[in-house]
């Protein structure tokens, strides 16, 4: 599974437990907004480290061909 949708997961819960427990209009867009830019972080995180990742095996992918 793609880690988006872990991070879409929990923080659909973490939403829906701060919109119950913040009932006061505007400090509930700002927790929200905070809950919006936490997710943007972790997607972009975990992009990142799976770019990463791929890129290291694929590296070590080819030179281990061109040793051969």
């Amino acid at each position: 599974m793609n880690p988006a949708y872990f991070i879409d997961s929990f923080q659909s819960i973490k939403r829906s437990l701060t919109n119950k427990v913040i009932t006061d209009p505007i400090l509930n867009k700002a927790a929200n907004s905070f809950i919006d830019a936490q997710s943007t972080w972790a997607k972009m995180i975990a992009e990142n480290s799976i770019n990463v990742t791929k890129h290291c095996f694929d590296q070590v992918a080819e030179a281990k061909k061109e040793s051969k």
